[in-house]
This record gives C-alpha cells, structure tokens and sequence, in this order.
C-alpha cells in the first residue's frame, strides 16, 4: 500500500507517512500513486534563499569595511598634510562604520594632539610677533612634551615644525637683541647664543655680529690712535680680529697703529734729547749768565763817603736768589783801593725782573773808579 499524499510505501502496520507525515487514510493506494515532481525544490529553494541573504550580509558588512577603511586611509593622508581636523573627521567616520576600529581611536587622539600642538606654536608665532620670546619658547617647549611617546612619520613632521617653530623664534629674538647695541660687551653674550644654535639662520646672524664688533673695535682703536695711545688701540684691534681674523679694515690699522706707534716713539726719543739738550744749555745759562748788571758807578757824597750802586736784570728762566755783586775800587793813579761785595735787592728776581745794590764806604774822602769783578747767584 502506498500514502495518498506522495506515494511513499507504506508497511502494514505504518499510521503515519514516514516520507511526508501524512496520516494514513483508509483510502490508501495499493499502487503507487502518480509522484509529484516538485517536492525536491523546497530544500533548494531554501538554501538558495538562506545563501542570498548570507551573502547579502557578507557583502554589505565587506562593503561598509571598505568604506571605513578608505575613510581611515583618507585620513592619513589628510593628516600628512597637515589638515588635522579635517583627518580627525575621517578617523572619527570610519569609527562609527567599524566600532572596533582601534587603529581609528588612535589616531582620533593622535589628531587631538596635533591640532593642540598646531594651536599652541600659531600662539608661539604670536607672541614672537609682540617680541614676547620667553612665553613663545614655553609654548614650545609643551608642544614638545605632547608628542612624548609617539611615533611615526607624522610625527616626525610634527616635530619637524615644531623644530621650525623654535629656529623661528630664536633667530626672531636674537635679531630683537641686536637693535640698539652701541658696544662689544653688549653684543658678546648674543653672539654666544646664536654660535649655540648650530642653524644656518643662526650663523649668518652671528657673521653680522662678528662684523659688528669688528666696526666697533675698528672704531675704538681709531679713536684711541688719535689720542695717540697706541697699546689701548692695539689692543681694541686684536679683540676684533679675534671675532673676525680676516678682516681688512683691522689688519690695516694694526699695521698703521705699528707704524705710528713707532713714528711717535722715536719722535718722543728726539723730543727728549733736545730737551735734555736744551735744559743742559738751559742750565748752563743760568749757571753762567742768569745775572746781567746794567749799572755799576762809585760817587763821593758830601761826607766824604763812596756810594756804590747799581742795577740788575735776571735773564735766568728760574727765579734767582741771594744775588751778590763783586767789585773793586781804584784811586785815580790806578792804584787798587780795595774790593768789596753787595746783595742785591730784593732777594728773588723772576725771569726778566730787575733789582739794586748799594753799599758805602764811609769817610774815603777822594773820588774812585769801581770795576765790577763778578755777579753770583743761586737758583731757585
């Protein structure tokens, strides 16, 4: 006997299809009934239905991981460019497609630093602007701490601006330094910072430096050539060429300052021999000739006395003292009467001053010729 439903083959004892599950009728076959040619494509239909939908699935979760992907890729290049927020926005969609993105998450915080950084040296920038460097080099100095324990080439190029940034700022305040310096002192401490920058930027500034003092001490030893002091401006020179070992303008003065040093030194030596010269001859006038009596003459007065007298004029070049005046009398035969001394008054004569001397012989009573014998004198 065989089931209504589909024909199966049923045992005697069978209620129930064991084909399709069919309760067996009391009408059963007991031939098999025509088989319907259909029942097989259930199951196909099934996993055809459960396979478009799985691939359905498979296809839109590969599609949306394509999709965060490229965003996330976006992203790194949008960065490399330096368009943070613009990459923070692409790492932050390809998040909400995948949101087990890890790599997303972190360059979401990557972004967040580097748009920090980004705002903290355009603030260095301008406070370097307002000529506020230390607060410039402060900022700075956190936008290098923030990418402590990151790495990776953006943050090479971070750093790379960060670096910038700095030479930006140091070579700024060394120039601002510049301005106004009138010494070498003043300008020696900023060519040390700038030799310690070790930058290109940093180095043609400490040339205009180092040419700076160079002027100066050109300037200085020129100064100091005039007043004729030669080792001061030697020295003024060697300092400068000691910033600036090539520089013409002092290599010349040295030399000149050589050459005049010595100019003047042997002119100081002739200077001195003549003065010696002069003052030995000096000397010897006024040992020998300060003293030039004018006038000398005897005369009988009425009492029979001799009045000598006479006058003086001092041609010394120092005052002269204790002036004495030697003479000798003689009667109208020739014959010597005596000789006698007088002081001249008053007791100094200056340069060019004149002064007298008298003294009497008392009761002579005869008329008499003086002879001057000599004039003796101490100088002052």
């Amino acid at each position: 006997m065989y089931c209504s439903n589909c024909g199966n083959q049923l045992q005697h004892e069978e209620k129930f299809c064991q084909s399709c599950g069919a309760k067996r009728s009391s009408n059963v076959e007991t031939s098999p009934p025509p088989r319907r040619k259909w029942y097989w494509l259930v199951p196909l239909l099934t996993f055809f239905i459960i396979a478009g939908s799985l691939g359905s699935y498979v296809f839109a979760e590969r599609a949306e991981t394509d999709t965060a992907n490229d965003a996330f890729e976006k992203g790194e290049q949008l960065a490399l460019k330096g368009d943070y927020k613009k990459a923070k926005q692409s790492f932050q969609y390809a998040l909400t497609l995948r949101g087990n993105f890890d790599a997303a998450k972190r360059n979401i915080t990557l972004m967040e630093t580097a748009i920090n950084i980004e705002e903290r040296l355009h603030k260095a920038k301008q406070q370097q602007e307002d000529h506020a460097f230390e607060k410039a080099i402060n900022e700075i100095k956190h936008a290098e701490a923030m990418i402590s324990g990151f790495s990776g080439e953006l943050i090479t190029q971070i750093e790379q601006e960060i670096k910038k940034s700095r030479i930006t700022t140091n070579v700024a305040q060394l120039r601002f330094e510049m301005k106004g310096k009138s010494s070498i002192e003043e300008l020696e401490p900023i060519l040390v910072k700038a030799e310690r920058l070790d930058i290109p930027e940093a180095e043609q500034i400490a040339n205009k430096i180092r040419m700076q003092i160079a002027d100066f001490a050109y300037t200085i030893a020129s100064d100091l050539l005039k007043d004729k002091q030669f080792s001061a401006a030697l020295a003024s020179v060697t300092k400068g060429l000691s910033y600036e070992p090539d520089n013409g303008k002092l290599l010349n003065l040295k030399t000149t300052i050589k050459s005049e040093q010595e100019a003047f030194e042997q002119a100081e030596q002739n200077r001195i021999e003549q003065a010696l010269l002069a003052a030995s001859k000096e000397k010897e006038h006024n040992l020998n000739n300060a003293i030039e009596v004018t006038e000398i003459q005897a005369s009988l007065n009425e009492f029979g006395d001799i009045i000598v007298a006479g006058t003086v004029k001092s041609n010394a070049t120092v005052p002269v003292t204790s002036i004495m005046i030697s003479y000798t009398l003689f009667q109208k035969d020739g014959q010597e009467y005596g000789e006698n001394e007088a002081y001249v008054f008053p007791d100094v004569l200056y340069p060019g001053e004149t002064g007298s001397f008298e003294y009497t012989h008392f009761l002579v009573n005869e008329a008499l010729n003086v002879k001057l014998n000599e004039a003796t004198w101490y100088l002052q």
